[in-house]
C-alpha cells in the first residue's frame, strides 16, 4: 500500500508563518492606503510584487487569504452563499477561478492607472412616451443618457431632477446630457 504524495497540494498549503507574514504586510499596505500614500492600483501592484518575491502561486495566495479570514471567524463559502442569495454568482475557488483573466485585469489596471479611477453610480431609468433614457447619479453629478433626443419637457424627468437637487439642499448639481448615444460591439 503506497500512498501517493501530491506535492502541488503540499506546496500550495497555507502555513501559519505564511499567513502571519501576509497579514502583517497587508495591514501595512492598508495603513498606507488610508494615509493616501498609495492608491488602490499601487495596493494591487504591491500585492502582486509580494507574491512574486515570496514565490507564492495564485492557489497558495487564495489559501492564505482563506486562512486569514478564518482567523477572524469569516468563512469564504458563507460569503459566497450570501452573495448567491443576492444574485451574485462567483466562480468556485477550486477550479473555475480564471487566474489568466485576473492577471490581465491587473496588467490593464497597472498600464492605465494614471487615467483610471473607480466610481460608483446609482442608476435610474425613465421609459415613457416622451423619453427612453438612463440617468447615472454620483454626488452632485447627474448624467442623462439616451439613444435618441432627450425631451426636457418631460414632467417625470423634471420631477426626478428637482427631487435629486433637494437632496443637496437646493445647491447646484451638474447635469450632463448625452443624446443619440450609439452602442456597438467591438
Amino acid at each position: 500500500m503506497t500512498d501517493i504524495i501530491d506535492f502541488n497540494k503540499a506546496k500550495n498549503k497555507a502555513r501559519d508563518e505564511d499567513v502571519n507574514q501576509f497579514e502583517n504586510y497587508i495591514y501595512d499596505l492598508y495603513y498606507s492606503l488610508s494615509q493616501g500614500s498609495i492608491t488602490m492600483s499601487d495596493l494591487y501592484s504591491k500585492i502582486n510584487e509580494y507574491m512574486v518575491n515570496n514565490n507564492i502561486s495564485q492557489e497558495k495566495f487564495l489559501n492564505i487569504q482563506n486562512e486569514m479570514l478564518s482567523r477572524y471567524g469569516i468563512d469564504s463559502e458563507d460569503i459566497r452563499n450570501q452573495l448567491k442569495t443576492m444574485g451574485v454568482d462567483l466562480p468556485s475557488l477550486d477550479n473555475d477561478f480564471d487566474y489568466e483573466m485576473a492577471r490581465k485585469n491587473l496588467g490593464f489596471t497597472e498600464k492605465y492607472k494614471a487615467g483610471i479611477s473607480n466610481a460608483t453610480y446609482t442608476t435610474y431609468k425613465i421609459s415613457n412616451e416622451k423619453n427612453n433614457l438612463d440617468i447615472l447619479l454620483k454626488d452632485t453629478e447627474m448624467i442623462i443618457k439616451s439613444e435618441g433626443k432627450v425631451n426636457l419637457y418631460d414632467n417625470e424627468l423634471n420631477e426626478f431632477i428637482c427631487s435629486y437637487k433637494k437632496l443637496y439642499s437646493d445647491n447646484k448639481i451638474n447635469v450632463s446630457i448625452f443624446e443619440n448615444v450609439k452602442t456597438y460591439e467591438y
